[in-house]
């Protein structure tokens, strides 16, 4: 993989397999290696034990996509769709049975997270909350539905005080359900998307996966840089 491919817009790990004349399938073969199967029971544990307390605590946010998130930028978007699949079915014994209807919603963060970790986008804060927000995007428009016609309105989290709230002032099921996910959503999925960041940058090179997207690394390369210019 050829880091400076990133500079350019360039997904380097799709290009690769198609320079090699491989495909699709290729590619997702290449992301499950020996190494990706023993970082995705890490990933699945990382969001069991956060999510786990964010709902033990009753806090309005979830956390419950840090591991799906970190497995998209150690190894990539199938890893971590499947990483997201397994998530939420174990959130949904361990944690709250009301996860599992949301798996879907896992795995396209899976996805859209590591495609976006392939282009380059955890290389700054700027462009992390740019993958947060596209996740919560994601998380709105593919929620609230199933919130509104399989729960009623309510999961049992923390975030139905907020529900609850818009419920108060006078606004429909539907109308409360997506005021919620728009106030939760945004908030939450920066921060997991900043944490997977942060967690994925203290990992050590020789246990990262060669498909692994860098990570917090253009700041630290302009600023290499300008010090050697004043050098």
């Amino acid at each position: 993989m050829n880091f400076n491919d990133f500079e350019h817009g360039v997904d380097p790990y799709m290009s690769e397999t198609t320079a090699e004349g491989g495909s699709v399938l290729d590619g997702i073969r290449g992301e499950f290696t020996t190494q990706t199967w023993v970082l995705i029971p890490i990933g699945v544990a990382i969001s069991v034990v956060a999510a786990f307390f964010v709902n033990a605590l009753r806090l309005p946010i979830y956390l419950d996509a840090l591991g799906t998130l970190l497995i998209a930028v150690l190894v990539g978007p199938w890893a971590a769709a499947l990483t997201g699949l397994f998530v939420n079915l174990v959130e949904g014994v361990l944690v709250n049975p009301t996860f599992i209807p949301y798996t879907p919603l896992q795995v396209a963060f899976g996805l859209a997270a590591g495609y976006m970790a392939n282009r380059g986008w955890f290389r700054t804060y700027g462009r992390i909350v740019g993958v947060g927000l596209v996740v919560a995007f994601l998380s709105i428009a593919l929620g609230a539905p199933i919130t509104v016609t399989v729960f009623g309105g309510v999961t049992g989290t923390g975030s139905d005080a907020v529900t609850g709230f818009f419920l108060a002032t006078g606004s429909e099921l539907w109308g409360a359900v997506i005021g919620q996910t728009i106030v939760v959503e945004p908030v939450d999925k920066v921060i997991t998307a900043v944490l997977a960041a942060l967690i994925a940058k203290r990992v050590p090179e020789r246990y990262r996966p060669s498909t692994a997207a860098p990570v917090l690394d253009k700041a630290g390369r302009l600023s290499e840089r300008f010090r050697s210019l004043r050098g």
